[in-house]
């Protein structure tokens, strides 16, 4: 039986209990044995991380610790350069066989830049992107993959639509929880105890006046 390998990227600075839920709740939703978290080293389409690769990928083994369904892939911090997808979807292919079924995960928020991403056209017929959809969100989505039917065609749309999976909302990111630290403000109940530890423990995302704020 073919493999599925479902392949969730993303900065994860820090991870926190939305992408944990949302990964959950995918695997559920869609029948996966397990979603794999994917750190990227420089993603090409955001800010570089505040936190080092190091921290970032002792968080996510953390967070995922006690999570059978959930994973963890290094490869891009590995390869260090750039976080091209294509690129990632090649090395696993090579790594796990040509018959093992990759599949990308990308929120709704991020589905408008996939136009715009390094080789995009060879990214969607090298893996099958799963569009995972939270509130608002779901109100603007068909208005989204409209927009994109010039760009990427009408058959990689609706392969995107088909691929659409509803999630809850969850009003948590890592800008905020990078924000109330920098401001000294409690992160509690936002993520693990355990990453919350390791963030007190090492010192990251501090407030720029506190001891240690250099090596934030």
């Amino acid at each position: 039986m073919a493999e599925d390998l479902v392949l969730f990227g993303g900065t994860f600075d820090p991870v926190h209990h939305g992408h944990l839920i949302v990964a959950r709740c995918l695997a559920e939703a869609r029948g996966f044995e397990k979603v794999t978290f994917v750190p990227a080293f420089c993603p090409p389409h955001k800010a570089a991380a505040t936190a080092s690769p190091a921290d970032r990928l002792a968080m996510l083994r953390l967070a995922i610790a006690e999570e059978p369904r959930l994973g963890l892939c290094d490869l891009e911090l590995s390869r260090q350069g750039p976080s091209y997808t294509i690129d990632t979807v090649r090395e696993l292919r090579r790594l796990h066989g040509a018959k093992t079924r990759i599949h990308w995960v990308i929120g709704a928020d991020m589905l408008e830049d996939l136009p715009r991403w390094h080789r995009a056209a060879e990214v969607l017929a090298e893996a099958g992107l799963i569009v995972v959809v939270r509130p608002p969100w779901d109100q603007r989505l068909e208005e989204i993959l409209a927009s994109m039917s010039a760009e990427l065609g009408r058959r990689a749309v609706d392969a995107l639509r088909e691929s659409v999976t509803l999630t809850p909302r969850i009003d948590i990111s890592s800008t905020d929880i990078r924000r109330r630290l920098a401001e000294g403000r409690s992160i509690r109940y936002l993520l693990p105890d355990a990453v919350l530890e390791y963030i007190e423990d090492h010192k990251l995302y501090c407030p720029v006046d506190s001891p240690g704020a250099d090596s934030a």
